[in-house]
């Protein structure tokens, strides 16, 4: 990865105009190494232009990190020298900005995911890393990059968020020397708890008591599901962006060895968000139906009933298991 790190510092000194995006529905790793990645180029004196391809919604818990108004519909971004994508294991996590890849003569992939499929034209991978931030953070510092405040916050809460505060299994020794090190300089973290954290809406608890209210759990397979209707969204005021954490909850459930929370998108389909405890491989799971992540962290878009979607789960848990006690 040194030499990747190499290449893109190399590509981003001499580019003059770069557009920065992260994957569609983005989550606090996303977010937070945009917002850390377009400061920095922003100082460095290059024209920039964050953005991901859907409709810009900022999730609630995250409308407070600095720099998040920067944030413009990919519509606005017109041509650059390189195009930055982070925390995006695939082209088509791009949403519509996959469409307009050719038109970029570099393309420099900032990743951890285990699935990525390498579709830079420089890969900077890490697959052991907690975060893509603390990629973006040693690529800062081979940049020189003076980290202030609000960089470290940025960066502390993709890391934090994605490690589910440092209790995940892709917690390492290197993650914690990083966070130690945005503490130093200025990431604050009960500040950035309580905005992450202890930062719902009314609307938002209305619909995680429905989501907890239908929870069910499948004996012989361990799986523990709910799932969230577009009906509810509307019922309750709530966004689909506001769920990003309840899946915690569920995660929480002794029983549980795999859980789901599936998402109904207002074209029908069911996004499948996945979880296990460390047995089961949720990210193969996921990769059998054309989605990905990692092995404890992972999401699929299925086109299914909900009834149907549990049973696809149960029947790769099955497989899994078998696989696993013959090997």
């Amino acid at each position: 990865m040194n030499k990747a790190l190499e290449e893109a510092a190399k590509e981003l000194n001499e580019a003059t105009s770069v557009v920065i995006t992260i994957h569609t529905q983005p989550d606090g790793d996303a977010l937070g190494s945009l917002l850390a990645m377009s400061r920095y180029l922003k100082k460095a004196g290059k024209r920039i232009c964050p953005t991901w391809g859907e409709e810009i919604r900022i999730p609630t818990h995250y409308r407070w990190l600095p720099g998040i108004d920067e944030i413009v519909d990919f519509s606005r971004c017109n041509g650059a020298d390189v195009l930055i994508t982070l925390d995006c294991a695939n082209e088509h996590r791009l949403g519509l900005i996959e469409e307009r890849l050719a038109q970029f003569k570099t393309i420099i992939n900032i990743d951890h995911h285990i699935d990525n499929s390498r579709f830079g034209t420089i890969n900077v991978l890490d697959f052991k890393a907690g975060a893509t931030c603390e990629i973006v953070y040693r690529l800062l510092r081979l940049m020189r990059a003076d980290i202030d405040s609000d960089m470290a916050t940025q960066l502390y809460t993709g890391i934090v968020t994605d490690t589910g505060r440092f209790q995940y299994q892709n917690t390492t020794s290197e993650t914690l020397r990083i966070a130690a090190d945005l503490v130093d300089l200025g990431a604050m973290p009960n500040f950035i708890f309580e905005k992450v954290y202890e930062n719902v809406s009314f609307a938002s608890l209305t619909l995680l008591a429905r989501v907890l209210e239908r929870a069910e759990f499948v004996k012989n397979t361990g799986l523990f599901y709910s799932y969230i209707l577009d009906s509810d969204l509307k019922e309750t005021g709530a966004s689909m962006a506001d769920s990003e954490i309840f899946i915690d909850y569920l995660r929480a459930a002794k029983e549980a060895e795999v859980v789901a929370i599936f998402k109904e998108t207002s074209e029908g389909r069911l996004r499948a968000s996945l979880r296990s405890k460390g047995t089961i491989d949720v990210g193969a799971i996921a990769r059998t139906g054309g989605g990905g992540g990692h092995r404890n962290a992972a999401g699929v878009t299925l086109d299914k009933t909900i009834d149907e979607a549990v049973g696809w789960i149960n029947e790769r848990i099955n497989t899994y298991k078998t696989a696993s006690t013959t090997s």
